[in-house]
């Protein structure tokens, strides 16, 4: 007679070739995972340089120098490198930048012209002004033209003179030693020149009484 099959011990038995437990659900969460980079991958916004290899790299320089224009004034200079710095070939951001330059928005002379007075108005001494420009990519001939209109050589010392005295205002109440000090330093990084800081200081504190003298 036939045996009748044997009762299963412990639940169902595990069918040959099936995936051991905890397999299925792995693959699912790896194949989730995928699928959430891909997404990822799909939404994350170009580069510059892809969207200028996609369409007219002219345009996308033109553009990226547009949206840098309109936070603050910059030199020719500038805008070329921050525009390789993004990635844009070095020919359509030339020609981009010559375009510009056409219609009066990129403007070196009135760029330095109009920083060299927003810094002599902050008491800036013209030679650091000069270096700053020179820094920025500005020409130093143009550098220097834009410093010397906005601070006359002849005025440099009362410009020194009067910027000191609005500082000194700020110190009453320390002692002369501590004056001379910090004002000193104050129209050095300014950019003025040593003798005619030691002069100016020297004329303006009064280290006997601790207050500035009258003016000679």
């Amino acid at each position: 007679m036939p045996q009748p099959p044997e009762p299963e011990q412990g639940g169902a038995r595990e069918q040959p070739g099936a995936a051991p437990e905890g397999t299925l659900g792995g693959a699912a969460r790896a194949r989730t995972r995928r699928s959430r980079a891909t997404a990822e991958t799909a939404e994350r916004p170009p580069s510059l340089a892809a969207k200028a290899g996609s369409r007219d790299p002219e345009a996308a320089a033109r553009e990226a120098a547009l949206r840098l224009l309109t936070v603050r004034a910059r030199s020719r200079a500038e805008l070329e490198r921050r525009l390789g710095q993004r990635g844009l070939p070095e020919d359509a951001a030339a020609a981009a930048l010559n375009r510009l330059e056409a219609v009066g928005l990129v403007d070196d002379t009135e760029f330095a012209k109009a920083y060299a007075e927003s810094r002599a108005g902050r008491g800036v001494d013209p030679s650091l002004i000069a270096r700053e420009l020179r820094g920025r990519g500005v020409d130093p001939d143009l550098a220097a033209r834009a410093t010397g209109a906005a601070v006359p050589a002849d005025e440099q010392a009362e410009r020194c003179r009067q910027v000191a005295e609005a500082r000194l205002a700020r110190m009453e109440g320390l002692r002369p030693d501590v004056q001379f000090r910090r004002l000193a330093g104050y129209l050095d990084r300014r950019g003025y020149p040593a003798g005619l800081i030691d002069t100016v200081v020297t004329s303006l504190v009064n280290f006997e009484q601790g207050v500035r003298s009258d003016r000679v």
